[in-house]
């Protein structure tokens, strides 16, 4: 056996051993969130005149009606509204500025103060907006809700109390529901992964007491943890994450409401998800790149060091199922005989990773109490299906989050919003029916490894070839 072949095969081993870790990583956490104890998140019923100065913050752009209908949701929170500061904080374009000022304060109450700001810049994105808002506002709480969810009236009465009542979290998490999650088969699968990331992953995190991330919508912060931590900073594409990872290297903790539910929109076409999806790679790259060298310099336990580097690195999973197909693929093209013991990992890590997979997908389910609605086997399948579709944009995503400086940031498609140009599913189509032929003809019993694969990246191909592979405009800016 030549040293390439070695050399190759022992690579390979690597990245299925890492791929392990993170499918380990899943069942780990489904275990925790079932046999670890509930905790309890302290909410205090407060009377009127107990409650604290509380500043919302609707960051939005372009957003066309979701943006009246987030900011109408808002003016219906029933806080004090001598307390209540509400911010509609428009990035969009100019000409638009005028139109939503006249139609979010139209019919809102005298009494209530909503402010529709706009800072005439786009410097650090929704980071900057949230953080050009805070400038105009002492409120001790800041509760943020991105344009497509819609809080229901009691949410402030059931999340600041926490707050409130423990001086040592830095936020307090919400859990999302999905307006249009039925409206396709791409939604479907959409809400089975994320129930199981708040159900599971979330939820779990918090009752093992280890740091997790704020998702970007649906919570509140303590506003002294916020500058703590040192603000927001536009400097990566999910400054959610950015700063809970700062926030947990201060010391400050983080609490989970799961039984409060706030409903918004999900993708409701594959350019949409896969952009997004792209997007939250990234992001989740650059915060390694930006933050991992404080982690492990950090006062913090080394498990917990460990922990939260295993969370902001779930971004390379899709690198290393590249890279473990190109390898593969490679030594096939090259005739070797697996070693013994390589084959029999790939069989393992292949047996383990669909295992925890169908499993977290499933208990999330389980807990929400919806494994008695229709077409559960089919949405299952194809969230797990639907994920490996998206190996090649979320691959390219790591690479330019590790190889410049620039910070692109294209913004979720909405829902009836179409755009000319752009990506059409040709590069999926392609990966997608070679990657089976070309495994089928050198060796065909490997061809079976590829299914998922190939099916993934077959769909989501297909979904952008048949007209909703348009993409939004790309907007840049440089890290200094």
């Amino acid at each position: 056996m030549s040293g390439l072949s070695l050399m190759l095969q022992f690579a390979l081993a690597l990245v299925l051993v890492t791929l392990a870790l993170f499918s380990a990583q899943l069942g780990v956490l489904s275990l925790v969130r079932f046999f670890k104890p509930a905790r309890r998140v302290r909410v205090p019923l407060l009377p009127d005149e107990a409650l604290p100065h509380v500043l919302v913050q609707l960051p939005v752009c372009d957003e066309g009606p979701l943006a009246l209908r987030v900011a109408a949701a808002a003016a219906l929170l029933d806080w004090p509204h001598d307390r209540l500061e509400i911010q509609l904080l428009d990035d969009g374009r100019v000409e638009g500025h005028e139109a939503l000022l006249a139609a979010a304060t139209q019919g809102a109450p005298e009494d209530l103060k909503l402010s529709v700001m706009r800072r005439g810049e786009r410097a650090g994105f929704k980071a900057g907006n949230l953080a050009f808002g805070l400038k105009h506002s002492e409120a001790p709480y800041v509760a943020i809700f991105d344009a497509d969810f819609v809080p229901a009236p009691d949410f402030l009465k059931r999340t600041v109390p926490a707050l409130m009542a423990d001086q040592g979290l830095a936020f307090v998490q919400t859990r999302w529901g999905h307006n249009n999650r039925d409206r396709n088969w791409l939604t479907r699968a959409q809400g089975f992964l994320l129930d199981s990331h708040f159900a599971i992953e979330q939820e779990a995190r918090f009752r093992a007491g280890v740091p997790f991330s704020f998702n970007g919508t649906a919570g509140v912060w303590s506003r002294a943890a916020i500058d703590h931590a040192g603000g927001w900073t536009g400097d990566t594409l999910t400054e959610d994450l950015d700063l809970s990872v700062r926030c947990a290297i201060k010391g400050w903790r983080f609490a989970m409401i799961s039984d409060v539910e706030v409903p918004g929109e999900l993708p409701e076409t594959a350019a949409a998800w896969r952009a997004q999806q792209a997007r939250w790679t990234k992001g989740h790259a650059q915060v390694a790149r930006k933050l991992l060298p404080a982690i492990w310099t950090s006062t913090l336990p080394v498990w917990k060091r460990a922990v939260i580097t295993l969370q902001i690195c779930q971004f390379a999973f899709y690198t290393l199922a590249c890279a473990s197909a190109a390898i593969s693929l490679t030594l096939m093209a090259l005739g070797v005989v697996y070693l013994q013991a390589v084959a029999e990992l790939g069989l393992a890590v292949t047996a383990l990773g669909l295992t925890a997979s169908v499993s977290y997908l499933y208990a999330g389910q389980a807990i929400l109490k919806r494994t008695g609605e229709p077409c559960l086997a089919q949405s299952l399948l194809l969230a797990v299906i639907f994920p490996s579709g998206l190996i090649l944009s979320n691959t390219r995503a790591t690479f330019e989050a590790f190889s410049n400086a620039d910070i692109v940031f294209t913004r979720t498609q909405r829902a009836g919003e179409t755009y000319s140009g752009g990506w059409r599913g040709r590069p999926e189509l392609a990966a997608g029916f070679l990657l089976p032929v070309f495994a089928f003809a050198v060796q065909a019993w490997s061809a079976p490894f590829f299914v998922f694969a190939a099916a993934g990246l077959l769909s989501i191909g297909a979904m952008g070839w048949n007209g909703t592979g348009k993409v939004p405009a790309r907007e840049i800016a440089r890290s200094e």
